[in-house]
């Protein structure tokens, strides 16, 4: 229950922070929100990576501004147990941009992120910050594709490490109904002192195949795939999962 309850307080500073958002629309050039709903079988959870069925609520809201963009994300996994909720995981990113392309040339813009990874469980809470360059693409049929490279400081570790983020987004027909083939893929250096515990280099996938039935709601598949889940050496996560989204 304790974990629930920092679910919804983790759940509630996100309805602040996308009100905050809308509230500065005039500055905004664009924003959209989108709630999911996913369900998946046989996850690896808690400290002996049992297998566990789980549902999983995601809210996220991506904002551009003139001078740059933001994204603000949330997953709460194993939400529909409130005695065995899994915990909470926000990501907040604001990037500043330092330069756009006059031309339809490879790259786009570059900017700066910064980023906070705030995750909270029944085992640990705590904010992992990062920072680094990030590139937006120009690659034909494709919505867009995003690259960041960033120096990682998990506070429950000794050390740093480096993590490249892939983030694409390419909408498509099929006998006049609307798809996209979306999502990201995470590669995570080792972090760690030598001789000491070192968490596993990582690399996460979650790819999304969704199918529009207006501009509003949607319904997919999405595959996670996780190699050495939260730095676990051998724990690996390959897991379909149904999805439905509510975009505003």
């Amino acid at each position: 229950m304790k974990t629930m309850t920092k679910s919804i307080a983790a759940a509630s500073i996100l309805l602040m922070g996308v009100g905050g958002l809308s509230a500065t629309a005039q500055a905004a050039t664009f924003s959209t929100t989108k709630v999911e709903l996913l369900y998946g079988q046989d996850f690896k959870r808690g400290f002996n990576g049992a297998d566990r069925d789980e549902a999983t609520l995601t809210f996220a809201n991506a904002t551009g501004f003139t001078w740059g963009d933001s994204y603000l994300f949330l997953d709460t996994t194993h939400f529909d147990d409130v005695d065995d909720t899994g915990g909470t995981h926000i990501e907040f990113g604001p990037r500043y941009r330092f330069w756009k392309a006059e031309n339809d040339g490879l790259i786009k813009s570059v900017y700066g992120i910064v980023q906070l990874d705030i995750d909270s469980n029944r085992f640990v809470t705590k904010v992992t910050k990062m920072a680094g360059p990030s590139i937006d693409w120009n690659v034909p049929g494709f919505k867009f594709v995003k690259t960041h490279l960033q120096y990682r400081d998990d506070p429950t570790k000794e050390g740093s490490s480096v993590q490249f983020n892939l983030v694409w987004n390419k909408g498509f027909k099929m006998n006049d109904q609307d798809f996209s083939f979306e999502g990201f893929a995470d590669w995570t250096s080792p972090e760690g002192p030598t001789g000491g515990f070192t968490s596993s280099g990582e690399f996460h996938v979650q790819a999304q195949l969704v199918w529009h039935a207006n501009e509003s709601i949607a319904v997919g598949v999405e595959y996670l795939y996780w190699k050495n889940r939260i730095g676990i050496e051998g724990r690996d996560e390959s897991v379909p999962q149904a999805m439905v989204r509510w975009t505003f």
